[in-house]
């Protein structure tokens, strides 16, 4: 079993995660999403949508939603947020690479730093490659991470968070084999409780996401450094890539 295929993870971290704050950032993110790509959206896919923070927020504009998600918990939280919002939308319980669309999309997400996750790098990339396949033409696809110029620059031995709840996460990064995978120990300390996980995933810079976007057959392709449209540079926030079909 994979890291991320342990529930338990999603369970445990789910408030540190996807608390109030960050369902109020996607909700700012998606109009900027959309004025990024700069078409019509009719409908959306997002890959890797764990309890559908973004579908919320570009259902409002009156964009069919799927979300595709390998956790069955994040899901259910997702449908209870649509549920909750009257908000309609196609849940997929399934790997990302497994799954198999009955339509095309005019815009694919995998946002917050959802991409890397698979253990061998060829698979990494032949998510690219479906996604361009899933794409009607001049569709775009958007990614949200953070690049290997952020982490090298940026990366702290030890970072403590603390939650308005009174949980502490303590997190303990590394950047292994050639810096190209990030590795990260969690400990959240909820009151007499401590909780431990870890997780890796490549890591890219611009220039390996520019080539693999490429390499997938996309020809229009951006670098930004934030959601606002900002230059990637080394005061950007993400890793922020539009490639259109």
């Amino acid at each position: 079993m994979t890291w991320y295929q342990d529930e338990s993870l999603w369970e445990v971290f789910y408030d540190c995660m996807f608390d109030q704050a960050s369902f109020d950032l996607a909700k700012q993110q998606c109009p900027q999403i959309l004025e990024m790509v700069g078409h019509p959206v009719k409908n959306a896919l997002d890959l890797a949508c764990g309890p559908g923070r973004h579908l919320l927020g570009f259902a409002q504009y009156g964009i069919a939603v799927t979300g595709v998600d390998l956790s069955g918990y994040l899901l259910s939280h997702a449908a209870n947020h649509l549920d909750q919002q009257q908000t309609e939308g196609t849940l997929v319980h399934c790997d990302m690479l497994a799954y198999e669309p009955k339509q095309k999309f005019d815009l694919i997400t995998n946002l917050f730093t959802s991409f890397g996750y698979y253990d061998g790098a060829e698979d990494n990339q032949t998510l690219l490659n479906k996604a361009y396949q899933w794409l009607n033409k001049g569709g775009s696809l958007v990614i949200d991470t953070f690049g290997k110029e952020q982490v090298a620059h940026m990366m702290e031995p030890v970072h403590l968070t603390e939650y308005d709840n009174g949980d502490l996460r303590i997190e303990r990064p590394m950047l292994i084999d050639d810096m190209s995978v990030f590795a990260n120990e969690w400990i959240l300390v909820r009151g007499n409780e401590a909780f431990r996980r870890e997780y890796q995933h490549f890591v890219y810079s611009a220039v390996e996401m520019k080539a693999m976007l490429a390499n997938a057959g996309f020809e229009d392709i951006r670098i930004y450094g934030s959601f606002e449209g900002d230059e990637y540079d080394l005061n950007a926030e993400r890793l922020i890539a539009v490639a259109q079909k």
